[in-house]
This record gives C-alpha cells, sequence and structure tokens, in this order.
C-alpha cells in the first residue's frame, strides 16, 4: 500500500463529436505529469454528453488512447466513454492501470430530462477497483444525486472504499448542486471524493464550467480548479490523513 497517491483531474474543453481534437487538447495538457499517480478525465471526454443521435462507434480508439496514456505515464487512467456492445450502448467508464489491465463500470442513473435513457442502458453492478492499496468507487455525473447507491461501508475493520469518483458533464446552471453534493458524499462517506468536470458549450448551448474539486473526508476542499477554464488540478491523498479523521470520528459505528 502507497500511503499517498498523487491526483491529476483533467478539466477540458470538450468540443463535441470531435474526437481528434478532444484527444490531442487532454494529451499536451498531460504532457509533463507526475507518474504513479492517478490522472481522472471527464465523462465522455472525447465526444462530449450524446444528446442527440448516436455517433457511430468510435470506442476502441478512444479506449486504446486511455491504454497507452496510462502506460506512458506510469499512471492509472479513468473517464468514461460511450461504447456500443451486443447492439446496446452504455456509457462505460474505464479504469486502465499501467501495466495495461481495465476495470470498467456502466453508469447506473441515466439522466431522464435528456435522451440518455432512450439511448443508453443502465448498469446494474457496482465495482470497487484497487489500484496502489486504494480502494475507488466508480461514478458517473447523474449518479452523483443518489446516495444508497454509492454508500460506504464496514465489514471486518475494512472500508469498501477509501475515494469516491466522479466523473461527470454537470451543466453551470446546476453548479451549486454539483459542489454541495461533492462534500456532502465525502461527510457521509468518510472518504476522499474527486469530481471532475469539463468545460465548454454543447449543441444545445449548455454551458460547463467544470468546477472541478477534490474534496476532503471531512467535507473541505482540498484542491479546485478556476471556473471555465482548462486545467489540471494536482493533489496529493493521505492514508494518514483519511484513516486520522476516520478514527478521531468514528461515525461508521453508527451507519445504518
Amino acid at each position: 500500500m502507497t500511503r499517498t497517491l498523487p491526483i491529476t483531474i483533467v478539466q477540458n474543453e470538450i468540443r463535441w463529436h470531435d474526437i481528434t481534437l478532444n484527444l490531442d487538447s487532454a494529451h499536451n495538457l498531460l504532457h509533463n505529469v507526475r507518474p504513479d499517480g492517478l490522472i481522472v478525465l471527464p465523462e465522455t471526454f472525447a465526444t462530449g454528453f450524446i444528446v442527440n443521435d448516436l455517433p457511430s462507434d468510435n470506442s476502441a480508439q478512444i479506449i486504446e488512447w486511455m491504454q497507452r496514456l496510462a502506460g506512458d505515464h506510469h499512471s492509472a487512467v479513468t473517464g468514461s466513454v460511450a461504447v456500443h456492445e451486443n447492439g446496446k450502448w452504455y456509457n462505460r467508464l474505464h479504469f486502465f492501470t499501467p501495466d495495461g489491465t481495465v476495470q470498467t463500470y456502466d453508469k447506473r442513473h441515466l439522466f431522464p430530462t435528456s435522451p440518455e435513457p432512450e439511448l443508453f442502458q443502465k448498469g446494474d453492478t457496482l465495482p470497487i477497483f484497487e489500484y496502489q492499496g486504494w480502494r475507488i468507487c466508480p461514478q458517473i455525473c447523474y449518479d452523483l444525486r443518489f446516495p444508497v447507491w454509492c454508500r460506504n461501508s464496514v465489514k471486518n475493520n475494512q472500508f469498501k472504499y477509501d475515494i469516491l469518483l466522479y466523473v461527470a458533464n454537470w451543466p453551470a446552471a446546476r453548479a451549486d448542486i454539483w459542489s454541495t453534493l461533492l462534500k456532502a458524499r465525502a461527510i457521509e462517506n468518510q472518504c476522499y471524493v474527486l469530481g471532475c468536470n469539463c468545460v465548454g458549450i454543447d449543441p444545445q448551448k449548455r454551458e460547463y464550467q467544470g468546477d472541478t474539486q477534490i474534496i476532503a473526508p471531512n467535507g473541505s476542499v482540498q484542491a479546485a480548479a478556476p471556473a471555465s477554464t482548462p486545467c489540471l488540478l494536482h493533489a496529493t491523498l493521505s492514508h494518514t490523513r483519511l484513516n486520522a479523521w476516520r478514527t478521531r470520528f468514528p461515525v461508521s459505528e453508527d451507519w445504518d
């Protein structure tokens, strides 16, 4: 187990359905990233949130790029990709480790005031990823509103997870909700929360201002990206800090 984990979150400007430009811009932001950490990319970072007709399936190109990025930077890499499989589409988060191993999570909650529920299949399982001794719970955007789905637990003195990870295309019109719920999830689950969001304007003229954040287990903001600015957000997570807070304030003993 590593006692610390370097985090790099990409808050990139997404040009909708321009895969080449989006991959190039993310690659340019990441040219000098510290190795042996975790790189987080937004929801559907290569295409933007799909809000009308589904494009042709370019997921293989995007997934190969993620796998190569993980090897080149000797870091885990995660983000979501629209994937076509067995005649159905999934909003699928991929988690690559530097050796090329991949784990996945399919978005559970599909946004009801968009065509997403008509276009995509919802996931039905919630995996926990393990990386360098850290246990990570993956979530995608609208999942943030559903605390029961991601509730932490303790078994044999072991927390189910240490990091709650959200990748999103979360509109600026609901930015206060985004920030409030990220803090709430950290507090109620006694974990770090990573909130990765994009910037830009989609074809429906919705604005995305980012507000990418890293929340400490006590709910305080450890790091925050400037609004509406493509950038990287860096922080280092500490098992020592996490365990100290869980010991000092053992609310997990009273969880229902």
